[in-house]
């Protein structure tokens, strides 16, 4: 039960992450730098949508 809801956790975490590397990093604001932020934001909603199934499931 913990280690199915751990991973979409920590996928979570590391978008988070990736996104301040990726905002702190960046010279300018391309569409290189949109589409890593998007992604990164599409990875968190989906593991939010993820871990919410889970629960309704339990």
């Amino acid at each position: 039960m913990m280690k199915k809801s751990l991973l979409p956790l920590i996928l979570i975490v590391a978008s988070v992450v990736l996104i301040a590397v990726n905002i702190v990093n960046s010279d300018a604001f391309d569409r290189g730098f949109w589409m890593r932020s998007v992604s990164s934001i599409l990875l968190i909603f989906a593991m939010i949508l993820t871990i919410r199934s889970q629960q309704k499931s339990q």
